[in-house]
């Protein structure tokens, strides 16, 4: 049976990553339909700790979990590492004596509990003892209304995390830092915090004349190897990762021509256009750079599973697919002065042909949008499975290069 899992990740006040969310979605006779809440559970459990490997999509984080009532009930929350995951009690979840009893064995036995879906009003005094057994409150920050949530904070702020979700707006994450929340969670952290806004100056000129020199023909290593060794950071950088493990070098790479000519002109292709990405990075936005190493990966894995002509035009549009937003400008402008192809100009612009479709299947699954991939295409797709072995193959090698 076919299963996505997507993550969203959760942070704490510093920006750093506390753990992701696993969004889950099974898919009958091949579409990316939903089901019911205990089925998708199970299926996600089962596919993420059996066959994808859970330690590979949390990256060593704690992984949120959404539980019904039944499966509350049921001993399937014992088979999960009670360090490893955050049980989320849905808001559908009565607390009834039985779910109040399960919870506390929970408790004892070391799980971290979290109330998903918070909404001060719909809850009813019923609800107290379970918000009493809670380690963390996930707030829908939109729904709040009045001084209610503040109140909580401060009455259980020193034994419960509260964590809103569903932040959109800079504004609505500085309001929830203020009011004393201490996890975040929302679509406003995929477009990062621009706390000194960027422009096309900041992208580093060196790396632009090489790609320059790279669309010649013939190309010239010569002239290559003199501007990467006019740079001191960009010739370590190059030498450390021509000697790299990734790149299977079984003899040292001293020097940089060398390297030029070892390497190969497609894998220097994708490695400046990493250090371009890399170059716009910061402490706010460094998820959504990874994001994007993580897409461009994958349609390159994708291209290649798919025998798609351009395999390098595929990495470097998902590297490049959020670079307006990581720069603060338009796309137009974000890629202005590039020597792209008219295929990944036109993809990255917003028109339609087949490398943009891709592209947005990448973006959907990434963002658990299963509904719009349901539509018909001309273009040949891959098995759930696939996607889903496609995409940790991404992250392990956006893993590695981290390293």
């Amino acid at each position: 049976m076919d299963v996505f899992i997507a993550r969203q990740p959760i942070f704490n006040r510093k920006m750093k990553v506390y753990g992701y969310e696993l969004l889950y979605r099974q898919s009958r006779n091949n579409y990316f339909e939903g089901t019911d809440d205990d089925q998708a559970t199970t299926n996600l459990i089962n596919n993420t700790f059996m066959v994808f490997g859970f330690q590979e999509l949390t990256e060593q984080k704690r992984g949120f979990i959404n539980f019904s009532q039944n499966l509350i009930l049921s001993d399937l929350v014992y088979v999960l590492p009670k360090d490893k995951v955050v049980i989320e009690i849905l808001e559908k979840v009565e607390p009834n004596e039985k779910v109040l009893e399960a919870c506390r064995k929970l408790k004892e036995k070391g799980y971290i509990l979290a109330l998903d879906d918070f909404i001060l009003e719909q809850y009813s005094e019923e609800y107290i003892p379970l918000i009493e057994l809670a380690d963390i409150i996930k707030v829908e920050f939109p729904a709040i209304q009045g001084k209610g949530i503040q109140q909580m904070i401060e009455q259980f702020g020193q034994r419960i995390i509260f964590l809103a979700e569903k932040v959109e707006t800079r504004e609505e994450h500085q309001l929830a830092m203020d009011m004393g929340f201490k996890l975040f969670q929302g679509y406003y952290f995929s477009k990062p915090v621009m706390e000194n806004l960027k422009d096309i100056g900041v992208l580093n000129v060196n790396l632009v004349r090489v790609m320059n020199e790279l669309h010649l023909d013939p190309i010239n290593y010569g002239s290559i190897a003199e501007i990467i060794q006019q740079d001191v950071g960009l010739s370590y950088k190059f030498l450390k990762m021509a000697n790299s493990v990734y790149y299977g070098s079984k003899y040292r790479i001293s020097n940089i021509k060398q390297g030029l000519t070892f390497l190969g002109i497609d894998d220097l292709k994708r490695w400046i256009y990493l250090m371009m990405l890399r170059g716009v990075q910061c402490t706010e936005n460094a998820e959504l750079v990874k994001n994007s190493m993580i897409r461009g990966k994958m349609l390159s894995l994708i291209a290649k599973e798919l025998r798609i002509k351009g395999e390098s035009d595929y990495f470097i549009s998902g590297m490049f697919s959020a670079i307006d937003i990581l720069m603060n400008t338009s796309m137009d402008k974000a890629l202005e002065g590039l020597p792209l192809s008219h295929n990944v100009w036109d993809a990255l612009t917003g028109k339609n042909n087949q490398l943009r479709w891709y592209l947005d299947i990448v973006i959907a699954l990434e963002q658990a949008k299963w509904n719009q991939l349901k539509r018909e295409s001309e273009y040949p797709m891959l098995s759930a499975e696939k996607y889903m072995r496609l995409y940790l193959e991404a992250l392990k090698w956006q893993r590695m290069l981290a390293d």
